[in-house]
């Protein structure tokens, strides 16, 4: 029974860890819905694996949509940048 608070302090450690990584790579939402949706949810998933798989991987899709969006973003503001320099 001593090492349950270490357990719990450890346990919160690495979800924070995990949380962070989400929040940097915006994998916040698809990270929250593969936690929450098997814990809450058990019966709906089971009886519902394609739409859960797909609201999985639409979720993502839309994170890499937007990890597009920013590379674009940054490659076109460089690209200004270049070009006032040059001006």
């Amino acid at each position: 029974m001593p090492y349950v608070p270490l357990f719990i302090l450890l346990l919160m450690i690495v979800v924070n860890v995990i949380f962070r990584f989400a929040s940097l790579f915006r994998l916040t939402v698809p990270v929250l819905y593969a936690i929450v949706v098997p814990v809450f949810f058990p019966d709906w998933l089971h009886e519902n694996e394609t739409l859960a798989t797909v609201i999985w991987f639409a979720l993502i899709g839309m994170v890499i949509f937007s990890w597009i969006v920013t590379i674009r973003k940054k490659i076109r503001s460089r690209q200004n940048q270049l070009d006032s320099a040059q001006d």
